[in-house]
């Protein structure tokens, strides 16, 4: 970093804190998915109601919720001890499909789960973050980490169902793409391992500064709005990329940011034109290419 730029960096990270701290509150976690954790009392609980919500985190967001719920209600206060004490049975051809998934590929999803509780449980532990390590001890990498959870759950249903590789069941789990930014799995990630709200903090091993940005559709297009990064397609490059750049401004938390950025556009206080009300106050005008080209536009009119 160049000496003329540190005053620039220092600005930019002031406007940053100050984003966090606007929209870092609990009054905005009912726009996340997160929220559906803070139902539940027990971490364990929350663990895999969290796994739940990120992994079905696609399409549209009322239908997320109405399928969760179809999903959860049944299992009461206690959603994960009534998996492993009662199975999927209550759920037969009563739940239904959901987006690319039947409701065999669910059920088959939910009894792998079933069997990966059952099977950490022998060794004492009870949250399924040993799974997020890597097959191969010497690989690094949060996508190795994500790997070795697929890894892991593909064959327990192997076992359960040696046919089990439908088109909306690997998508579920996430296979088949080596350049995918593994969008669900980063947002799960965060939930568990960052310490800070509304963050969980619930796995120990895994350092917060492992983690790789969400790419959802704000963040996406955020990252390029800020200049934060020029590429183009949501993969795993591009979330390196942003998380590489938040890492100058938080080094050891490069993910501090994700939610506050977030509700930018969940909130719909950005929408990618120049709105004056929206604009004007924006904590990152500064760095936002789309003010600068108004700034710029306006400059030049005032001049002729």
């Amino acid at each position: 970093m160049g000496r003329s730029s540190v005053p620039k960096e220092k600005n930019l990270k002031k406007s940053f804190d100050l984003l966090y701290r606007n929209y870092t509150k609990p009054e905005f976690l009912d726009s996340d998915p997160l929220f559906l954790c803070y139902l539940y009392d027990s971490p364990e609980d929350r663990e895999f109601v969290g796994l739940l919500s990120a992994l079905f985190a696609y399409g549209n967001v009322t239908a997320i919720r109405g399928f969760l719920s179809r999903l959860l209600e049944p299992m009461g206060k206690h959603p994960k001890q009534y998996l492993l004490s009662h199975g999927t049975k209550i759920w037969k051809n009563k739940l239904g499909p959901y987006r690319f998934q039947k409701e065999k590929d669910i059920l088959l999803f939910l009894q792998a789960i079933r069997l990966a509780y059952l099977e950490i449980e022998k060794s004492g532990e009870k949250f399924l973050e040993s799974w997020f390590s890597p097959i191969h001890p010497a690989d690094t990498g949060l996508e190795k980490r994500i790997a070795g959870f697929q890894s892991r759950l593909s064959e327990i249903l192997n076992a359960l169902d040696p046919s089990w590789k439908s088109y909306g069941l690997g998508f579920l789990i996430g296979l088949g793409n080596p350049k995918s930014a593994h969008k669900r799995y980063c947002m799960f990630l965060r939930w568990m391992v960052r310490k800070e709200e509304p963050d969980l903090g619930l796995y120990k091993n895994i350092q917060t500064s492992e983690l790789l940005f969400p790419l959802d559709t704000h963040i996406n297009r955020l990252s390029n709005i800020l200049g934060i990064t020029e590429r183009r397609t949501s993969d795993l490059k591009k979330s390196r990329e942003v998380t590489q750049y938040f890492q100058k401004f938080y080094p050891k938390d490069p993910l501090r940011m994700d939610f506050a950025l977030c509700r930018l556009g969940i909130l719909r206080k950005c929408r990618s034109i120049y709105i004056a009300e929206l604009c004007e106050s924006c904590d990152l005008k500064e760095v936002c290419k789309i003010y600068e080209k108004r700034r710029k536009t306006v400059g030049t009119a005032t001049e002729n």
